[in-house]
């Protein structure tokens, strides 16, 4: 067979234009449908296509360009309508099975790892059903409620606004969260099971993150800082002194691996990293949504961490709440003995390991706090930078492109899964109304259970979205040579990163059978304006605006499933509320010279019905019902019955990426806590969740 090899290797199943029927009474959530269409024609490059399969496609192209177009008028930096009601965007909502099902049986070759997608059980979990299991063991605390009265209250509150804002009763805006803000227990934790949500019997669905149990362990601040809960880590070298975080060396030397350590020499030998979230300090000074936060605030800490002078894991040296100290012993007393704050320069002190226990486990909530947050951000910014990708993919890729085929099984659910839950006025049913940024699926998520509002929480995911880079930010360290980690001895979120390599190889045997040289590439006008328009219209930061050979296009290709794949990957740490509950609960950070109790720790958690709600409600950013669902490497059934030759590339593809799931595997096996979320097998395939 030649590399063009014949169309007719399978017939269609339906005539043009034509699909199955997609009603499922299955489907459940975003993402987890399931549809039949048609098969995609045999990919050929427009150069080598019939006079009448040009004019078909352009025609198709003519009216994709209508239906998808670039709009940042109404949010800048970012594509807010964008193709929301494009039909190719529609058609890919869901997982696209391909021919009929006797076609299937007899011709497709996916490997489904024993999966079969349309299973119902697969579907999305009821984001409420841990709260019936966690009612099962705490009843009590409904019963002793003092503030069902507040409870009441708001959720009548909501129904008053729905009737008085003008809108109508076919508009009515409820928060997926609000039944159980309203209904759960709205009163501080007394113990620590009050604070664990994960339902006993239903540990495969909810499994605890392998810290859970330790979490009061200050090696695992250290290590979700290198097991980070983003593909964004955001630990750096401390090379110099910083004026606003001033550790001293008798406070590096508190620690016990660091006794007979010096903190210069140290620094010196690359061994002492900081984390500081001074890009969020613009966004915790502003206003929080004080009639439900609950008292919920944030505040732009930093931490030191250092690696001892013999080796072994990275350890927790110091924290400091804010991005400010006093600067003299006068501004410290006046601030010791006053009841305020300067909101916009809120004053801390530095604590470590040996001050006050629960004054230190105060100031690793705070901590970690915003660290689960800067996880959130990053996750939905990244669904904001590669958004419009997916514009102009459906713009410039037409069906019978090789592209086609090859990536957008990697764009599903994108545009949609950002216009309900970052954009859209989800009580409306107008696409073209922006603007409530309270009632958006996430950021109306945010506005009900952090400190910040929905407008500070879209405000902070788009600036983090114009700081990406599409070539930088999807580059693996290369921990095999000297670097500024050398002297971390596991960094998982590096260490585990092995998948360009392998997506790269995939890439180029697929386009190997469609492109013959470098000139098919710069003749393929469709791909460069697919480039342009992606660089330009989309700006879309360091995606490049043109393509001259074959090595760029594979690596451009292979970056577009990363970024889709592993970029889009987000750990459970927020399931663990006890170590990164969703805001910190005082306006008020702890000292260095107060000594607190449980009870004090309690208290600036976030109040049961809050805690519950983000457990519940972080299951739409991080679940995955088992491995190899929907994952990496996984294909509808029939994806590739249209060249059967694409098989033996995707068995190869696919047997790569089972090896380097085993290896991590084996590698968690070693370690003190597992970390999964480089791994093939837990990793979305695409944004569909």
């Amino acid at each position: 067979m030649t590399r063009d090899a014949k169309e007719a290797i399978l017939p269609l199943p339906l005539g043009p234009g034509e699909i199955y029927d997609r009603s499922n009474p299955n489907a459940f959530g975003t993402g987890y449908g399931w549809a039949e269409q048609q098969l995609l024609p045999f990919p050929r490059l427009h150069h080598r296509a019939s006079a009448e399969q040009q004019a078909q496609r352009d025609q198709e192209l003519a009216q994709a360009r209508a239906d998808n177009w670039y709009n940042y008028d109404l949010i800048p930096g970012a594509v807010v309508r964008g193709n929301r009601g494009a039909t190719q965007v529609n058609d890919n909502s869901t997982w696209q099975l391909r021919g009929s099902e006797e076609q299937r049986a007899q011709y497709a070759r996916e490997d489904q790892f024993g999966h079969d997608d349309r299973d119902p059980g697969e579907n999305g979990v009821d984001i409420y059903e841990p709260m019936f299991y966690y009612f099962d063991r705490h009843w009590h605390l409904w019963v002793t409620n003092t503030r069902v009265h507040n409870n009441i209250q708001r959720l009548l509150s909501i129904f008053t606004e729905n009737l008085t804002d003008g809108d109508g009763p076919e508009y009515f805006r409820l928060n997926a969260l609000d039944l159980i803000l309203t209904h759960a227990p709205a009163t501080k934790a007394t113990d620590l099971d009050q604070l664990d949500f994960y339902p006993p019997s239903l540990s495969e669905r909810y499994p605890k993150q392998p810290f859970d149990a330790d979490f009061r362990d200050d090696d695992v601040v250290a290590w979700v800082q290198l097991a980070h809960g983003s593909p964004f880590p955001r630990i750096k070298p401390y090379t110099q002194h910083q004026d606003n975080f001033r550790v001293t060396n008798e406070m590096f030397r508190r620690t016990a691996d660091f006794r007979h350590d010096d903190l210069d020499q140290a620094m010196a030998q690359g061994r002492v990293f900081i984390v500081d979230f001074k890009d969020f300090h613009e966004f915790n000074i502003r206003p929080a949504p004080t009639d439900t936060s609950d008292g919920a605030r944030f505040f732009a800490a930093i931490a030191m961490f250092a690696v001892p002078m013999g080796g072994g894991p990275l350890k927790t040296i110091a924290i400091q709440s804010t991005q400010h100290t006093p600067q003299s012993e006068a501004e410290r007393a006046a601030w010791k003995q006053s009841n305020e704050q300067d909101p916009e320069r809120p004053l801390s002190d530095i604590l470590t390991p040996t001050d006050d226990y629960w004054s230190w486990q105060m100031a690793k909530t705070l901590f970690m706090s915003m660290y689960g947050m800067s996880n959130v951000v990053d996750h939905l910014s990244m669904h904001v930078y590669v958004a419009p990708i997916a514009i102009s993919f459906y713009r410039n890729v037409p069906r019978q492109h090789p592209l086609r085929a090859l990536l957008e099984p990697h764009l599903m659910e994108l545009i949609a899964n950002n216009h309900a839950g970052i954009f859209w006025d989800s009580g409306t049913q107008d696409y073209e109304t922006y603007g409530r940024t309270d009632q958006g699926l996430l950021t109306g998520m945010m506005n009900k259970v952090s400190g910040w509002t929905g407008k500070t929480f879209l405000d902070a995911t788009v600036k983090r979205a114009g700081e990406y880079d599409f070539v930088a930010d999807s580059t693996a360290v290369d921990r095999s040579q000297p670097n500024v980690f050398s002297a971390i001895e596991d960094f998982p979120m590096h260490d585990d990163d092995a998948l360009l390599p392998i997506i790269r190889q995939w890439v180029r045997n697929y386009l190997g059978e469609y492109y013959r040289s470098d000139e098919d590439v710069r003749r393929d006008h469709e791909l460069q304006y697919f480039c342009s328009e992606t660089a330009v219209d989309g700006r879309v930061k360091g995606f490049p605006q043109a393509l001259s050979s074959l090595d760029e296009l594979v690596d451009m290709a292979a970056r577009i499933i990363y970024w889709m794949s592993a970029n889009h990957a987000l750990e459970a740490t927020l399931g663990c509320n006890k170590l990164a509950p969703l805001s910190y609960f005082s306006d008020w950070v702890p000292r260095n010279d107060e000594v607190k109790t449980e009870q004090d720790w309690f208290n600036v958690n976030p109040p049961i019905n809050v805690a519950l709600a983000v457990f519940c409600g972080s299951r739409f950013f991080v679940d995955l019902p088992h491995d190899w669902y929907r994952s990496l490497g996984r294909f509808p059934e029939g994806h590739f019955m249209h060249d059967q030759r694409i098989y033996r590339h995707l068995e190869e593809f696919q047997a790569a990426l089972l090896a380097a799931d085993n290896r991590i595997q084996e590698k968690n096996l070693r370690r003190r806590w597992g970390y999964t979320m480089q791994r093939p097998g837990t990793l979305t395939c695409s944004p569909w969740n």
